[in-house]
């Protein structure tokens, strides 16, 4: 299913966009429309490939560094991916890490999660804007950035507490997905966000994966959507 929140997309140009996004995640480098071709059949010739993802970096998902080069992802085509991703099946999710996540052992289950996906978590519980957070080293260890970037990270890492003490408005949806600039408890423009939110009117506890813009965002999706089955059982 095509997100409802984008432009209108057809299910062909959303497979294109994300087959370029998930072959950028695995390797880093420019997605051409030969490779598109080649590893997948969306049933048009490399020249109409060429021209969906024309349109795709028109309308502002993909970007093409050199002319004579292959596309790359912009934060809007991360956001549509990883929302793609929130609507897909969810597996079983890791008895451990759904009994910290049911105990409301914070400090066990960021853990946990941070370990499973090589990201930073954090949470904050509302009403009280308790906020938890992981340590920093394995977003540091699979951040691909320039040495001031990582000073911006730190900062971010810092001030992490007070930003999710103040985002009470983000724990009112249910998931969402923050790339670059556009998130508001990181200022990092390596960095993307997804954020689950569980809970009702008495109290809600919001979840974040901090991480780079190639993380896993099917990953972190189906676990997302499994604490969700596991928390409504």
């Amino acid at each position: 299913m095509v997100p409802q929140t984008h432009h209108n997309m057809d299910e062909r140009s959303a497979g294109l966009l994300n087959a370029v996004v998930g072959e950028f995640i695995r390797t880093g480098e420019p997605v051409s429309s030969a490779w598109i071709y080649k590893h997948h059949d969306f049933g048009i010739k490399p020249a109409m490939i060429r021209l969906e993802l024309c349109g795709l970096t028109d309308h502002g998902y993909l970007a093409q560094p050199h002319s004579a080069a292959g596309r790359v992802p912009t934060d809007r085509g991360f956001e549509f991916y990883a929302r793609t991703a929130l609507e897909e099946e969810t597996p079983d999710l890791d008895r451990r890490l759904r009994n910290d996540f049911l105990r409301e052992d914070w400090p066990g289950f960021l853990s946990r999660f941070s370990e499973a996906l090589g990201v930073l978590s954090a949470a904050a519980i509302f009403p009280g804007e308790d906020t938890y957070k992981s340590p920093l080293g394995g977003l540091m260890d699979s951040l691909e950035a320039p040495g001031e970037a990582l000073k911006e990270l730190v900062h971010d890492f810092e001030e992490l507490d007070a930003r999710l003490a103040n985002a009470k408005r983000m724990s009112a949806e249910d998931f969402q997905v923050f790339t670059g600039k556009h998130s508001p408890i990181t200022n990092s423009e390596f960095l993307s966000v997804m954020s689950a939110s569980y809970g009702d009117g008495e109290g809600r506890v919001l979840i974040c994966a901090i991480g780079p813009k190639r993380m896993d965002y099917r990953k972190t999706a189906k676990i997302f959507k499994g604490l969700r089955n596991a928390r409504n059982k």
